[in-house]
């Protein structure tokens, strides 16, 4: 098992259109060690600009990429199975096998509940909103057949018995803002805003605050009429993470601890289930420096409870700034939150518009060595060729310091 994660991050695509060699190459050129490939994915759309095949991709929403086990025949989410391979098992094999003679570890890497697919097929098990606006791109976690249908996908994913590594993204509540298809907010949203219209009100979170002893109700109509007073785009003061907690008598701070069950929990019960399935690392991508309220206390905003999470081995960390002194701030903060009891693994993207030359990018890969048990960069199928070699020269420039913790 690779002691220093050192991971190029890519697409199934980009290996059946450009070859397993080239893939690997492009791992080996980059002077890393490890592979992050999906294995279950949403939606987008993607220029590629070196795929032999296709310069625009449109991934098929929420689709397995591997042959499921039994389950999938009868589950009622049943995410669909990817068309771009009729032989996953034998794509999985033939990866497993060339990665494996050269020493270039893989990790599977999944975003969880960002799941266009299944919440459009199925809206009754996506986030609902304080309006009753269904957010067909993120899924409850505390639906009983979202977990399950989870718990399932970790399982088989462990027991395919060639990853190294399973890092597991957006078990969490999605910010409003998203960029999804065509998305316009043409009103001024401060952060506190935008953190109150992303609260989910679904049937299944309303029944656990209620046996909870929480008035959800009263929190909900607090939401709505809190955000709808600044519609018009008076100005005002952002609201601070206490004043938030204080909203309808103290009621939505008792809602956002419910709350926190939920991703919480399923990360634990998602880790445990990786771990009784297979000799892998459970990794979780925490989209903590980027959100703009910071933490309340060891908690971010997307719902995710770090001291309810111990059964996850490394945290992955998304430092994507443009502006150093920002990123340096919010390296520190993160430093400040997260402590020394878990290994950090930093993300950078080495894409536009965070990454725009070679200087920039040893520049981030500097700024967070001093944390890092590993590092990874996002992601081979966007970049142009060139930027493996600057991603070289970065990580062997600033390697990360905190190896040991592995």
């Amino acid at each position: 098992m690779t002691q220093t994660p050192l991971g190029l991050y890519a697409y199934p695509w980009d290996v059946l259109d450009e070859g397993i060699d080239a893939v690997l190459d492009g791992v080996e050129r980059a002077g890393l060690n490890t592979l992050y490939i999906t294995t279950w994915y949403h939606s987008g759309m993607f220029f590629l600009p070196h795929n032999p095949k296709r310069r625009v991709h449109f991934p098929e929403p929420g689709a397995l990429y591997y042959a499921p086990g039994v389950w999938h025949a009868t589950h009622p989410l049943r995410p669909p199975i990817s068309r771009l391979c009729d032989d996953w098992t034998g794509f999985w094999a033939d990866l497993a096998t060339a990665a494996r003679a050269r020493g270039i570890a893989l990790a599977a890497w999944m975003p969880v509940l960002h799941n266009t697919g299944v919440g459009s097929a199925h809206p009754d098990v996506a986030v609902e909103n304080a309006w009753g606006d269904v957010i067909t791109h993120t899924l409850c976690p505390f639906n009983a057949s979202v977990r399950d249908l989870v718990l399932h996908v970790m399982r088989d994913v462990a027991g395919m018995g060639i990853f190294d590594r399973v890092l597991m993204e957006s078990i969490e509540y999605l910010p409003l803002r998203h960029d999804h298809h065509h998305e316009v907010i043409g009103v001024p949203l401060g952060p506190d805003i935008e953190f109150l219209a992303s609260l989910c009100f679904a049937p299944e979170i309303m029944a656990q605050t209620k046996a909870d002893g929480v008035d959800a109700e009263r929190v909900r109509a607090w939401v709505r009429d809190t955000v709808d007073a600044t519609l018009e785009g008076a100005p005002r003061r952002i609201l601070s993470w206490a004043e938030i907690e204080a909203g309808a008598d103290g009621q939505v701070g008792a809602y956002l601890r419910t709350r926190e069950s939920g991703p919480s929990t399923l990360i634990a019960e998602a880790a445990d289930t990786l771990h009784a399935a297979g000799n892998v690392r459970v990794a979780c991508l925490d989209f903590g420096p980027l959100y703009p309220l910071g933490p309340n206390g060891r908690r971010w905003q997307n719902g995710v409870d770090l001291d309810r999470i111990g059964q996850v081995d490394e945290l992955h960390p998304t430092f994507y700034q443009t502006d150093p002194a920002i990123l340096n701030e919010r390296i520190e903060t993160y430093r400040a939150t997260v402590g020394d009891r878990i290994a950090l693994v930093p993300a950078l993207r080495a894409v536009l518009p965070q990454t725009a030359d070679a200087d920039g990018l040893a520049a981030q890969t500097a700024a967070v060595a001093s944390i890092a048990s590993g590092v990874s960069y996002y992601n081979y199928s966007f970049l142009p060729l060139k930027t493996l070699d600057w991603i070289n020269a970065a990580v062997s420039a600033h390697p990360p310091q905190n190896g040991g913790q592995l």
